[in-house]
Parts: C-alpha cells; sequence; structure tokens
C-alpha cells in the first residue's frame, strides 16, 4: 500500500537560524521540542497553538519527555533536561495550559560549583524514563592517546525523582562513546584504534555483569544510531544506511534482519509497536538524507516508502532552503497519529495513517 496520499501536513514549525533541535517528543496531542540555545516549546496538535515554555538557557536542551496520565490530566507531566545540571519539570498541564504555566526546577548538583568542575566532562542522555549522565575525560585534542579509567555513571529515574540516583562505576575511555540505555542495560562503544572499535553492554543492576563484543572497522563499518528493542534485540545503523536488527546477547554474531543495505544514508529514525504485548509488531520509521521517510516491518521484513518530504504541501521557499543541509542531528518521532521531523529551519509536524494498514 502507498501511503503518500494519506500523509497530510498539519504544521510546519520554523525554528531561530543557527538554533537546532536537539530533543522531541510526540503524542497524539502535544509535540514538545528543546533546542541547541536552550528554546523549548509546546505544541498543542488539536488547538493548533504553540507554546513557548523557554526561551533561552545557559545549557542547550539535552532531553524532553511527555508523560501524560490518561486517567488523571492533574498528574500530566512536562519533563525539559536542561544540558546535565537541571530538569525543568511543568505540572498538571492539559490541552488549554497557557503561557503562564508555572514549573519546578530540579538540580543535578548540590551546588553550582560542583557543576562547574566536571560539567564539560559529562555526557548526558535522556532514555525512556531515565536521565543518564557519564562523566568521561573526552580528549582534549585529537592527537590526544587512549586513556582508560573508572569512570562514574549516574542515573536519575523521571517517574520518581524523590527515589535516589543510581550510581556505578565501568572502565571507558576518553574515546568512549555512550549509545542507549533502557532502564537496565547501557550500551556504548570505545574506539580502541581508528579502525577496530569494543561495544560494552553493561548490566546496571550487577555492575559485574559486563559483556565485551568487539567488531572490526573492515566487517562492520561505522554505527551511527542504535537503540536497544524488546525482547533481546538490538537495532542498529552501520555504514551509514545498512539496517540491523541484532540478538542483544550476541551483537557481534547474530543477525536477525537486514534492510535499506542500497539505501542512502540514514539521518534519524524511531521505532513503534503496533501492539505493546507482541515484540514481532515493531515497525521502525526513518528519513534518508534525500528527504525519503521509510517504514520498516519486522513481522513481514519489508519496507516502503511512505513519501519524500519535498513532495509535501509547504511553501515553496521552505523547500528551497533544503531540509539537510547543514549537516546537524536530526531527530524523527511517532505516535500512532502523528510524526513530527526536525530539519534544518524547522519541525515537519504531520498526521498519518496508522501504521499497521501499511505493510
Amino acid at each position: 500500500m502507498n501511503a503518500n496520499s494519506n500523509i497530510s501536513l498539519v504544521r510546519y514549525i520554523a525554528l531561530r537560524y543557527a538554533d537546532p533541535v536537539c530533543a522531541i517528543d510526540l503524542s497524539d496531542k502535544y509535540l514538545l521540542y528543546g533546542t541547541m540555545l536552550g528554546t523549548a516549546a509546546c505544541y498543542l496538535i488539536n488547538q493548533r497553538k504553540l507554546i513557548t515554555l523557554s526561551e533561552t538557557q545557559e545549557e542547550h536542551v539535552s532531553g524532553v519527555k511527555i508523560d501524560e496520565n490518561k486517567d488523571n490530566p492533574k498528574e500530566n507531566r512536562l519533563y525539559v533536561c536542561i544540558g546535565d545540571f537541571k530538569i525543568l519539570i511543568f505540572d498538571s498541564f492539559n490541552e488549554n495550559f497557557n503561557e503562564n504555566i508555572k514549573n519546578t526546577s530540579i538540580d543535578n548538583y548540590p551546588t553550582e560549583a560542583e557543576h562547574e568542575k566536571i560539567c564539560e566532562k559529562c555526557f548526558t542522555m535522556l532514555k525512556n524514563d531515565y536521565l543518564v549522565r557519564t562523566f568521561i575525560d573526552f580528549p582534549a585534542d585529537t592527537k590526544q592517546g587512549y586513556i582508560a579509567a573508572d569512570t562514574q555513571y549516574k542515573i536519575k529515574n523521571l517517574n520518581d525523582l524523590s527515589e535516589n540516583e543510581r550510581t556505578g562505576t565501568i572502565r571507558m575511555s576518553n574515546y568512549s562513546v555512550p549509545f542507549d540505555f533502557d532502564g537496565r542495560y547501557y550500551i556504548f562503544v570505545d574506539f580502541l584504534e581508528p579502525k577496530k572499535r569494543v561495544f560494552y553492554k553493561v548490566d546496571t543492576q550487577n555492575e559485574n555483569n559486563i559483556e565485551k563484543f568487539g567488531l572490526e572497522e573492515k566487517k562492520i563499518g561505522h554505527i551511527s544510531l542504535l537503540k536497544i528493542l524488546k525482547n533481546d534485540l538490538v537495532f542498529w545503523v552501520r555504514d551509514y544506511n545498512i539496517c540491523e536488527i541484532r540478538n542483544l546477547q550476541k551483537i557481534d554474531q547474530e543477525v536477525i534482519r537486514t534492510f535499506n543495505v542500497r539505501g542512502s544514508e540514514i539521518l534519524a529514525f524511531d521505532v513503534i509497536y503496533t501492539d505493546e504485548n507482541n515484540y514481532e509488531s515493531l515497525k521502525i520509521i526513518f528519513v534518508d538524507i534525500l528527504c525519503n521517510v521509510y517504514l520498516y516491518s519486522f513481522k513481514t521484513n519489508k519496507q516502503e516508502l511512505l513519501f519524500n518530504m519535498e513532495d509535501l504541501e509547504i511553501d515553496q521557499v521552505i523547500k528551497d532552503q533544503r531540509f539537510f543541509s547543514m549537516g546537524y542531528p536530526y531527530y524523527i518521532k511517532v505516535s500512532k497519529q502523528y510524526m513530527a521531523i526536525s530539519s534544518d529551519y524547522g519541525i515537519v509536524l504531520l498526521q498519518h495513517v496508522p501504521f499497521e494498514k501499511i505493510i
């Protein structure tokens, strides 16, 4: 089924020049995003209204999350993580909330002096309900050699901020790059040599359970994107376009699915399960550098071109600026009814046909 006719533009949200999106979340009612200069905004989809939550901040928005309580909207929350040092929480929001909505701020450090002392070596990522901070001694320049050291990480559960942070120490180098965390497993890659890397899977519930997977450049290629999936699976993009779903316990050995082998460079992806109780209902949606948006079905092992962004009914001036020419990190996020794609100058919000009806 070609879904091109079943995709419609809801809104194009313009961004400030040279202030790209660096965090995004989406539900069937709200689009929440944050930018490099600290702007945070929420778009009310049904009301077609954009609410600015933050104009600028001292650091970039490192993560955002929409937490909806369908049974009790008074418990709805928006989370906006500012760099590594604080979390803004907007409580009791609903479809009618306005610019005067109150927020609370949770500091991640006891003092600003401590924050300033270790801020530059903190790698921050918001994954699912968890804010993960890893304190890596990054190289001062490209000539600095490989140095391994005990490295501290801290994990904060946004669903229970009264709970103490989980802390731990793992062996990482100044050339380690964290990729994902699913609430238990933490995956990072360590570059031992220019053409050799090692993947580590750390069980944060048992720090002694650390698995190491050696991968050679000539066999695997560059790994640009990675996400832990349900049912002990992991998805990654290697060599910029080749998509693979692998066994999480045997990352270096067992390939479950391979697709998009002849495609263009993939910029961003998101996953959705059309049946939350069935891991085979997994769908992966991704956008490539040629503005193509694809949908992949795990169950049928098929890939479908949904549309090309340049074919959307968007002002030609916007199209002429191009969508992905500035080399920023880009994001795509999907809900049951909508999808949002960040680009150089704005966010494209679209309504789509249910994915289970496509492939």
